[in-house]
């Protein structure tokens, strides 16, 4: 049995705070394969590491993202961190990425999607990244201008396992490596549909006690809020 990939979720572990420098170690020191990380866009066009769009959330600042610039956006500190951390840029991002983990760029802003493009040739390596994507036309795009990248097709809205089939041949005809279905609709029968087309299928985790059956089912990917629980989940699984 293959272990399914561990992804922190916003490189969130237990005290951590979302998409932060500091949070982004500490995924990587839990064991985590992928760090999944909210990309938005700012005034000047720069990509950079943010899940709303407003910021009130996740700093003291208040207004939308996209009307901030992006030299400003940086000097502001996250609300909650302890460890002076600010705002991150994708590029600064990806030049400082741990060693033995991936980054998954999950783009909340469809207009990133060049400027994304353009930072992992420069600063990233493509054929380590991920990308997750809401649009077919994007995953199309991204992966004829970086080949080796890797890209998730995330359900539609409104998505149910009855229209299956259709989200599947989607994602294989565009390009994808992966999609994205509920926790409480994978089980044997979606797996290996989704296999046939060469699909990874990623859910994100609801029940611990559910991890060994799904793994052994064929899971690929796990998303969690605490990637170190889920990994020695898995390695206290009975071998096969």
């Amino acid at each position: 049995m293959a272990r399914p990939l561990v992804v922190a979720h916003r490189a969130l572990t237990p005290r951590a705070v979302e998409n932060a420098r500091s949070a982004i170690g500490l995924a990587a020191a839990s064991g985590a394969d992928l760090i999944e990380l909210d990309i938005r866009l700012t005034l000047d066009r720069q990509p950079v590491v943010f899940h709303d769009a407003f910021l009130h959330r996740s700093t003291r600042a208040r207004g939308w993202v996209r009307l901030w610039p992006s030299f400003l956006l940086n000097r502001i500190p996250l609300r909650d961190s302890s460890n002076a951390d600010r705002v991150l840029s994708v590029k600064a991002v990806l030049r400082e990425f741990p060693d033995g983990v991936q980054p998954a760029l999950h783009l909340k802003d469809r207009a990133a999607l060049g400027s994304v493009l353009q930072s992992i040739r420069r600063h990233g390596q493509p054929d380590r990244t991920w990308l997750w994507l809401e649009n077919p036309r994007d995953v199309h795009a991204a992966t004829r201008r970086l080949p080796g990248l890797r890209v998730t097709l995330l359900r539609p809205a409104g998505w149910t396992p009855a229209n299956r089939q259709r989200y599947f041949e989607e994602a294989q005809w565009v390009g994808a490596a992966g999609i994205s279905v509920p926790w409480g609709v994978v089980d044997e029968g979606l797996l290996r549909h989704a296999h046939s087309h060469h699909l990874l299928v990623f859910s994100r985790l609801e029940r611990m006690g559910d991890v060994g059956r799904l793994a052994g089912l064929g899971l690929d990917g796990i998303i969690t809020d605490d990637p170190r629980a889920v990994v020695e989940g898995l390695a206290a699984l009975p071998p096969t």
